[in-house]
């Protein structure tokens, strides 16, 4: 009997391993889905994370050119405001010079013309009175 009971013990021992060993391997493979999908998932947000970097990096560049662009049209425009204006002043003082000059020549004009009509006027003032005397006689 001893034999029967070595071997019960020994067939006791043998499952309880092999239970051990069953769950164990399925702890296992649960753990190596676990993993898998953990590096999946690290892998999955390293690339996000390579993009999200290259994206914020061309942002960047984009926002640097657009600040120059912005500073050089500034720029070009002061300064082109500041000839534009001086050109504009310029021209200004040019165009009321010519105004002058024609006011005066139409003031002269306007002074000619009166004498003119005043004379004219003189002798007509003289041609009626000779009428008159003409006809009285």
């Amino acid at each position: 009997m001893p034999n029967a009971i070595d071997c019960l013990m020994l067939a006791a021992v043998v499952f309880t391993q092999w239970g051990k060993e069953t769950r164990v391997d399925a702890a296992m493979s649960k753990l190596r889905v676990e993993a898998a999908v953990s590096r999946n998932l690290a892998e999955s947000e390293t690339k996000r994370a390579t993009n999200l970097e290259r994206d914020i990096a061309v942002l960047k560049q984009s926002l640097e050119a657009t600040q120059q662009a912005a500073l050089k049209a500034t720029d070009a425009l002061g300064q082109r405001d500041e000839t534009g204006i001086r050109a504009e002043l310029a021209a200004a003082r040019e165009q009321v010079e010519k105004w002058k000059g024609s006011i005066s020549e139409r003031d002269a004009r306007i002074r000619e013309m009166e004498s003119n009509l005043a004379a004219t006027r003189r002798r007509l003032d003289e041609a009626i009175v000779k009428l008159k005397q003409a006809g009285a006689r």
